[in-house]
């Protein structure tokens, strides 16, 4: 297991059955699908440092939403566990935050992020704050589930 990160894509919370037995209940989505949703959440920065990434950004969705609806179907209960969640939309609102807070305080310093290397350090800042605070969400909310 990695530090604040999310479970591995190997490890399952379990229900007790009647007889014993265990079932999985919630699967764990592994942290390397959180990357798509960062990617998303940095989208605006990576257009401006280059506005021919649409392209890109448009086939990392369509990839994002194939391998939802295929390899990671079993995660869908998770993942959809997780978009009903109070603290899921507190860090999206946290996210928006985040980027408006940058570009005011950038504002009171008289700086701006005009630049192609500015604005993809930013994509950056938000594409790993997005991974990291899902991942962590995940590690919660399992951990909510299995008491």
């Amino acid at each position: 297991m990695t530090s604040y990160g999310a479970l591995s894509a190997h490890e399952t919370i379990t229900k007790t059955g009647t007889e014993g037995g265990t079932e999985p209940e919630f699967k764990a989505v592994p942290v390397w699908f959180f990357a798509f949703e960062g990617l998303m959440g940095a989208a605006y920065d990576i257009l401006k440092s280059a506005p021919d990434a649409w392209m890109f950004l448009a086939a990392a969705l369509v990839v994002n939403i194939v391998l939802a609806r295929t390899v990671l179907r079993g995660r869908l209960k998770m993942a959809k566990a997780m978009l009903k969640g109070r603290r899921t939309r507190k860090i999206a609102l946290g996210l928006i935050g985040l980027r408006i807070g940058v570009h005011v305080v950038f504002g009171a310093v008289g700086v701006e992020a005009t630049t192609p290397a500015a604005h993809l350090a930013l994509a950056l800042l938000m594409s790993a704050t997005t991974v990291w605070l899902l991942a962590f969400d995940q590690r919660v909310m399992l951990r909510a589930l299995n008491a």
